[in-house]
C-alpha cells in the first residue's frame, strides 16, 4: 500500500481520513506550534466522521492549560469513559511540538519531541480507526503518516540539506525536526521545523520571529515563470513587514512592505541577479536586530531595513507564484 501524503498547514479544526485505517506500527506525526493564549487543543482518532449520532473516539488526547494536565479518553456510543489524567504538560504555551503517536497491537504510545510520553491501551479495537480529528488552539504545520516497512510515496529534495532521522528510533532518539544552531553558548533557542515538499501557494504560522532566527526557503523555478512572491506577515492585520517579489517580466527583484493597506517605496537594487527560470535556489533570510539579512545560494544578496516594529508581531510566511517548494524550515 503506498503511504499517504502529508497534510500541511490544514485549517483548524481539521477532519481527514487515514487512508487504511490504523495497523500495528502505524505512525501519525504532527508538527505545529501551541499559542501563548491556549486553552486545550485535542487529538481524536475516531470511527468515522459522523456528528449526529457523534463518531466513537478511540483514543482521545486532550491538553488542557486551563486545568493543567492532559486527559486520556474513549467515547463510545456517545458516552465517554473514565478519564486517564497526566499532570504534566508535555508542551508549553508559545512552544514548537512534534506529537508521535505509535498503534502497537495492544495501546497508543504517544511521544513528545521525541520523548516517550504515555501508553493508552485500547478500549476499542483500532482497527474501527479511520478518520483522525484535530481541534482547538494549536497551530498545525504538517500532518504525516507512516506504515512500518513502507518507503514515503513523495521523492525527497534532490540534495540533502537536513539530516534525516529514522523513524523506528524516533522513541529512543531526539525529535525528527532538526536541530537549530545555537546563536549564543547556553541559550537553548525553539526547535525549529522543516517542511518538506510543501504545495504552493503555501503558508505558515512561524510564531512571532525574533533576532537571529533564519528561514530557509529552497525551490525550483518553473521553466516559464512570469513572478513568485516571498512575504513574511502580520496574521492579526494583514500587514506585509517583508515583501520580495521576484518579477522575470521586469529583469527585478523588488522588495517592499505594505502597512495599513499602503505600500512603501520599492527597493530594486542587487549585486546580481539571483533566479534563473528552471534552475533550484536556496534562500536564507536571516532576522537581525536592525533589518532583514537575504542571501540566495550562500551569496550575499541585500539587506531591508526593518519597517515594521516590533518584530514579534510578525508570524506569518507566504510563497506564492510560479516555482515549486522543496524544503522550507524556520
Amino acid at each position: 500500500m503506498a503511504e499517504q501524503q502529508p497534510i500541511y498547514n490544514p485549517l483548524i479544526p481539521f477532519t481527514g481520513s487515514i487512508f487504511g485505517g490504523l495497523q500495528d506500527g502505524k505512525m501519525v506525526l504532527i508538527q505545529g506550534q501551541v499559542p501563548g493564549h491556549a486553552k486545550r487543543f485535542a487529538v481524536d482518532f475516531q470511527c468515522g466522521s459522523s456528528l449526529k449520532p457523534r463518531a466513537d473516539v478511540a483514543f482521545h488526547f486532550n491538553l488542557r492549560y486551563d486545568e493543567g494536565t492532559v486527559v486520556c479518553n474513549t467515547l463510545e456510543r456517545e458516552c465517554w469513559g473514565a478519564e486517564e489524567r497526566k499532570s504534566h504538560l508535555p508542551i508549553s504555551r508559545g512552544s514548537y511540538f512534534e506529537l508521535i503517536f505509535n498503534v502497537r497491537s495492544y495501546c497508543f504510545q504517544v511521544s513528545v519531541n521525541g520523548q516517550h510520553y504515555v501508553d493508552y491501551n485500547h478500549r476499542l479495537s483500532f482497527n474501527r480507526v479511520d478518520t483522525l480529528k484535530v481541534s482547538g488552539d494549536v497551530h498545525v504545520n504538517a500532518i504525516t503518516f507512516r506504515n512500518l516497512n513502507v518507503p514515503p510515496a513523495y521523492a525527497p529534495p534532490a540534495y540533502t540539506p537536513v539530516q534525516a532521522v529514522s523513524l523506528q528510533s524516533a522513541f529512543a532518539s531526539g525529535p525528527v525536526f532538526s536541530s537549530p544552531p545555537q546563536y549564543d553558548k547556553g541559550i537553548k533557542s525553539p526547535t525549529q521545523v522543516t517542511v518538506s515538499s510543501p504545495i504552493v501557494p503555501y503558508q505558515a504560522y512561524i510564531g512571532s520571529i525574533r533576532p537571529q532566527q533564519q528561514i530557509k526557503v529552497v525551490g525550483t523555478v518553473k521553466p516559464k515563470p512570469y513572478r513568485f512572491t516571498i512575504n513574511l506577515k502580520v496574521g492579526y492585520s494583514n500587514n506585509i513587514a517583508l515583501h520580495i517579489n521576484q518579477r522575470f517580466d521586469e529583469n527585478a527583484v523588488v522588495r517592499n512592505s505594505c502597512i495599513n493597506q499602503s505600500w512603501g517605496p520599492e527597493e530594486r537594487n542587487l549585486p546580481f541577479l539571483p533566479f534563473v527560470p528552471g534552475q533550484t535556489f536556496e534562500l536564507l533570510l536571516v532576522v537581525q536586530p536592525t533589518c532583514y539579512k537575504i542571501s540566495v545560494n550562500g551569496r550575499h544578496l541585500f539587506n531591508y531595513n526593518h519597517r515594521l516594529q516590533p518584530l514579534n508581531q510578525v508570524d506569518q510566511l507566504e510563497v506564492t507564484g510560479d516555482i515549486s517548494l522543496s524544503l522550507v524550515q524556520y
